[in-house]
């Protein structure tokens, strides 16, 4: 049977550069995976779903990806868009016109397994896209050799979500110490063609960008602002996880994140590294 946790809370940090978006996400985790460490029941550990956007647009690489290798990264200054690399794993992805969300909260609350654990997160997403009228399904695994993809969009991992056959949301998670941080992006309208000329290699059997990936926005045949997806996200969050509490970042969340953006993800050379930190 599923549980949940005794005190969900819902965090809106709207829009921000890259490098602030990835270290507040890896702060969350932070959060969770000491309360735990001190430990305190896992129902009560922080259990954060958070909302936020990119300014300007910006290209993330996984944990263990090789920027070098997959990415122009002489093209992107040209193009307006930032390079980071995440705490999560996974391949690149080019954060747009999107609203992004990231899960923080314990293991034994989101599922003590990977699958588990993107079943109840994506069940929320889903619930929240089918109140803006997408008809979003599960998406089976693609078949594709993930590792043969530089972009995230470009092949599908069970429980992740679609329409019409081409993936809406990509997400990436990883696990420290008991803690889970899940996040990805739920498009708007698809970066896929312009990620296209940014990337060195996009894998074999990939197709045109337009076949793997669409935009809510294109589904639907109208504008969704930032708003309207926050209000309906969190909403179909809340089916699963039960009632959010609102709370803004509180001066030592902010200052700790202040830190690791300045140590790690606002750092150029760490950017170009390899590897990051722990992940499923």
């Amino acid at each position: 049977m599923d549980q949940n946790p005794t005190n969900p809370r819902y965090l809106d940090t709207g829009t921000k550069s890259a490098a602030w978006n990835m270290a507040v996400d890896e702060v969350l985790l932070e959060n969770c995976r000491v309360y735990l460490a001190s430990g305190a029941p896992d129902h009560e550990a922080p259990f954060v779903f958070r909302l936020y956007a990119w300014s300007p647009a910006a290209l993330t690489v996984g944990r263990n990806q090789s920027a070098g290798r997959d990415i122009f990264i002489e093209r992107l200054s040209g193009e307006g868009v930032d390079l980071c690399r995440r705490l999560t794993g996974g391949r690149a992805v080019l954060h747009d016109r999107e609203i992004t969300y990231s899960i923080t909260g314990a293991e034994a609350i989101l599922g003590g397994t990977i699958e588990e654990s993107y079943r109840r997160i994506s069940g929320g997403l889903a619930a929240g896209l089918r109140r803006l009228g997408a008809p979003v399904e599960f998406a089976p695994p693609s078949g594709r050799a993930y590792v043969s993809q530089a972009s995230c969009f470009a092949t599908t991992s069970v429980w992740e979500l679609s329409i019409g056959g081409r993936k809406v949301a990509g997400s990436a998670q990883c696990r420290e110490g008991g803690a889970i941080l899940q996040h990805g992006s739920v498009l708007l309208y698809s970066p896929e063609e312009r990620l296209a000329s940014l990337l060195k290699v996009r894998g074999r059997g990939v197709g045109s960008p337009a076949d793997h990936a669409v935009g809510l926005c294109d589904v639907l045949g109208r504008e969704v602002s930032y708003g309207e997806a926050s209000i309906a996200l969190r909403a179909g969050m809340e089916e699963v996880f039960g009632p959010f509490a609102e709370e803004p970042l509180s001066e030592a969340e902010r200052a700790r994140a202040e830190e690791v953006h300045v140590n790690r993800y606002g750092n150029f050379e760490w950017t170009l590294g390899r590897s990051s930190g722990a992940s499923s």
